[in-house]
């Protein structure tokens, strides 16, 4: 069987690729960035397809191309998943997948709606504002933080805006809708880092759970908005069947990461939003035993899977992303100067313990040869010391 895997240049892309071939498959990759000296991984068959950007209008067609010269029996569009649910017809008439509606796509991508949703269904959010509304809650001292973000699902921590000056809020809105279409206004949940729990969730056609993972993050990079860096593996069971409901309400297929922050004023898991994608940090639950990518393509191909009831992978495993959290506390330990102790501390605290293997492996050394020749690897330098957004809480 051949499967075509869409971000094939990416630490997510990698470790699929590597977790499809070891089950047997056939493994062909695809991006929007091109790989410098045809480097690409000994897992791949053959060199990899190039797509023009994920966020362009010409993604879709060039997808469609790449299905009809290569002939998937699967394709993941882990990357482009946007445009590849408008095609979602076209597709499934040339390969097999796993992709919502655009319906159920556009109430978990839009975080108004989604909302919205989660709340009639007595799932737990943040408060939501509109701009008026935040700027009095800020200036009558009820709240000393409130977040701006994008509407629409943007990745990365893009856009997203910690606001504490009431007159700063209509600006910050504006600003945000101009650049991403829309904004939306929530409370900020208080707590640590060790707070924020995500869910990772896979649903075959019939919108049953066949797959989920669950971690709690120990560090982020950059701070605030940026992406795990340290996490331990949890059973958070009473999580993921609290959202089970919305997503068989929203017929969903295919995979979703759920993200919360637990409110350390009341120990209530609050719901910040829904990436309706395969985690970047996918590497994690493959390497924890949970093999979602080829959970996916075992549903794809027809194969009727066990319904998720409990939890089979170990807790207390660590995953670390050696280069961006070398470089977060390396961060951390010039910002900090009199307590860097506390700082090494917390820092041998995350590395410490059974932990995942890396996502590169000296066995299949192009990928991070290329990512070397692209000069995209995390650095230690002061640049990476700026704060993600304004205005953190």
């Amino acid at each position: 069987m051949k499967i075509l895997v869409t971000n094939c240049t990416r630490n997510a892309g990698v470790a699929m690729i590597r977790a499809l071939s070891d089950a047997g498959y056939e493994v062909l990759g695809a991006d929007d960035r091109r790989s410098p000296f045809g480097l690409r991984s000994r897992y791949v068959a053959r060199a990899y397809l190039q797509l023009p950007d994920q966020m362009g209008p010409e993604f879709a067609p060039a997808l469609l191309r790449a299905i009809e010269q290569s002939r998937p029996d699967v394709v993941i569009p882990t990357r482009g998943v946007e445009a590849a649910v408008p095609a979602r017809q076209a597709i499934l008439e040339k390969t097999r997948a796993l992709l919502p509606t655009g319906d159920a796509f556009e109430a978990v991508n839009d975080k108004a709606r989604l909302l919205a949703r989660c709340e009639a269904m007595r799932i737990p959010i943040p408060r939501c504002y509109d701009a008026q509304e935040a700027a009095h809650v800020l200036a009558s001292a009820r709240a000393s933080c409130v977040v701006v973000k994008p509407r629409i699902d943007v990745g990365g921590g893009q856009g997203v805006h910690f606001v504490t000056d009431p007159d700063e809020i209509g600006g910050v809105c504006a600003a945000v809708s101009r650049t991403y279409g829309g904004s939306i206004v929530t409370e900020f949940v208080p707590g640590p880092v060790e707070n924020l729990v995500a869910l990772h969730l896979l649903f075959d056609d019939d919108s049953r759970l066949i797959g989920c993972f669950s971690l709690r993050k120990l560090r982020i990079w950059p701070p605030h908005v940026g992406v795990t860096v340290a996490a331990v593996s949890t059973h958070e069971t009473d999580l993921v069947e609290r959202f089970r409901p919305l997503f068989e309400e929203l017929r969903w297929r295919g995979p979703a990461e759920v993200e919360l922050k637990v409110d350390e004023r009341d120990g209530v898991a609050k719901l910040l939003e829904i990436n309706p994608r395969f985690s970047g940090a996918i590497h994690f639950p493959i390497s924890c035993g949970v093999n979602l990518p080829v959970l996916l393509c075992r549903a794809a191909l027809g194969e009727r899977l066990a319904v998720v009831r409990g939890t089979e992978y170990d807790a207390g495993v660590r995953y670390i992303d050696t280069g961006r959290w070398a470089s977060a506390v390396a961060a951390e330990l010039r910002a900090a100067r009199h307590s860097r102790r506390a700082v090494l501390t917390r820092a041998l605290h995350e590395w410490r313990g059974r932990r995942a293997p890396p996502v590169h492996s000296l066995s299949d050394p192009a990928p991070i040869l290329a990512k070397i020749c692209l000069g995209i690897l995390p650095r230690t330098s002061g640049d990476l010391e700026q704060p993600a957004a304004p205005g953190s809480c």
